[in-house]
C-alpha cells in the first residue's frame, strides 16, 4: 500500500483525538470513508489493525465502526473474501457497539446486511449480550435495541443459557410495559500519557494558558518530556501583535529541537510561522481558543488542533510515530 495513504488515514484517525463528533460532518466522514476502501484494498491486514487499535486502544468508537463497516463494503464491492467478520468482531468491544454500527450500516448502506457483517456482529453479540449488560445497557430510550441486533443478524446462542437470554431480550424489547431505566455513568478510565522522546521547545501563552485553565496541562506535558525547554511569554494586544510576538519567540530560540509546541489561541497554521521552523521538525499548534474546531488540521509535521486536555499530549505523540512508520499496535 502507497505510504502516502497509510499516513494520510492515520492522520485522520489521530485527529479524532482532538476533534469534535466526527460523525456530525458528512464531507469529512466521506473522506475518512473513501481511504479506509482504498486502504481495505491495497493492504487489508493493516488496515483490519489499524481499526482493531482505534476502537481498543485509541477509544475512538465511531471512527473505528464506520471504518469497519466500511471495510465490509470494500471487500464486498471488489469481490473479495474472508477477514470482513473477524474485523467488524474486533471494533465491536462494548454492548451497545452492535447497534451503533448497525445504524452507521443502515446510514451508509441501507437496511439489507451482508453475511460478513452479520457473522461478525453475531460473533460479538455472543460474547457482549449477558445478564448484567442487559440490565445495564439495553435501555427503552434508545431506537435501536438488543433486541433489533437479535432480530437482524440471527446469533446462535453459545448454550441453553444465552439462548433464555435472547429471548428474555426479545421479550423485553417488544413490551410496552418494560420499566424505563437510565444508564448509570461510569468515569473514564485514565489514559497515561506518553513519553515525548528528544528534545522540545516549548512556547506558552500565559494570557491563553490562564484564560483557559491549561496550567496543569502543560506542566503534566513538561513532566512527559524527555528533554523540555520551555519559554513563557505573554501574549497580550490584538491578534495581529500576538502572533508577531510568537514569531519573535521561535525565531530566537529554536535551535537543534526535535520538534516545537506553541500553547496559544487564535494562532492559524499559516506560511509565516510554518516557515519559521525547518520543514522536517514537527510543529504543533494547540490554539486553546478553537474549543468548537471541528477537527485538527493536519499536514505533514504541521498539526493544528484545539487544546483538549485528554487527547491533545497524546495525539502529539501518535502524530510523529505516523509520519515514521511507527505504528501504535
Amino acid at each position: 500500500m502507497g505510504r502516502r495513504l497509510r499516513h494520510e488515514l492515520f492522520r485522520m484517525v489521530v485527529s479524532d483525538l482532538v476533534g469534535n463528533h466526527p460523525n456530525l460532518h458528512p464531507d469529512r466522514l466521506g473522506h475518512y470513508a473513501g481511504l479506509v476502501r482504498r486502504s481495505t484494498v491495497e493492504d487489508p491486514g493493516w488496515t483490519a489493525a489499524l481499526l482493531r487499535w482505534t476502537r481498543h486502544d485509541a477509544g475512538l468508537a465511531y471512527t473505528a465502526h464506520a471504518g469497519a463497516a466500511e471495510f465490509v463494503a470494500a471487500r464486498l464491492a471488489a469481490g473479495l473474501h474472508g477477514t470482513s467478520r473477524q474485523v467488524v468482531d474486533s471494533v465491536l468491544a462494548e454492548p451497545n457497539d452492535p447497534t451503533w454500527l448497525l445504524n452507521y450500516w443502515t446510514y451508509r448502506h441501507g437496511r439489507a446486511l451482508p453475511k460478513p457483517l452479520k457473522r461478525g456482529i453475531g460473533d460479538a453479540v455472543r460474547r457482549l449480550y449477558t445478564e448484567e449488560s442487559v440490565r445495564d445497557h439495553d435501555f427503552v430510550f434508545i431506537s435501536l435495541r438488543f433486541g433489533d441486533v437479535l432480530n437482524r443478524v440471527h446469533p446462535k446462542p453459545v448454550d441453553e443459557r444465552q439462548s433464555a437470554l435472547f429471548r428474555a431480550i426479545l421479550d423485553r424489547r417488544y413490551d410496552p410495559k418494560a420499566p424505563e431505566c437510565r444508564p448509570v455513568p461510569r468515569p473514564p478510565a485514565p489514559v497515561p500519557l506518553p513519553r515525548i522522546t528528544g528534545h522540545t521547545l516549548l512556547l506558552v501563552d500565559l494570557h491563553a494558558v490562564e484564560r483557559y485553565g491549561f496550567e496543569e496541562t502543560v506542566e503534566a506535558v513538561v513532566r512527559r518530556c524527555d528533554r523540555a525547554e520551555v519559554v513563557r511569554f505573554q501574549g497580550y494586544g490584538l491578534p495581529h501583535d500576538r502572533r508577531r510576538r510568537q514569531l519573535e519567540v521561535v525565531r530566537k530560540r529554536l535551535r537543534r529541537h526535535d520538534r516545537v509546541l506553541l500553547v496559544t489561541e487564535a494562532q492559524p497554521l499559516d506560511g509565516e510561522l510554518s516557515g519559521a521552523v525547518p520543514a522536517y521538525v514537527p510543529l504543533h499548534v494547540w490554539d486553546l481558543g478553537e474549543q468548537d474546531a471541528e477537527w485538527a488540521s493536519v499536514s505533514r509535521h504541521r498539526y493544528r488542533h484545539r487544546g483538549d486536555p485528554a487527547g491533545a499530549p497524546r495525539a502529539l505523540s501518535l502524530f510523529e510515530a505516523g509520519e515514521q512508520g511507527l505504528w501504535p499496535w
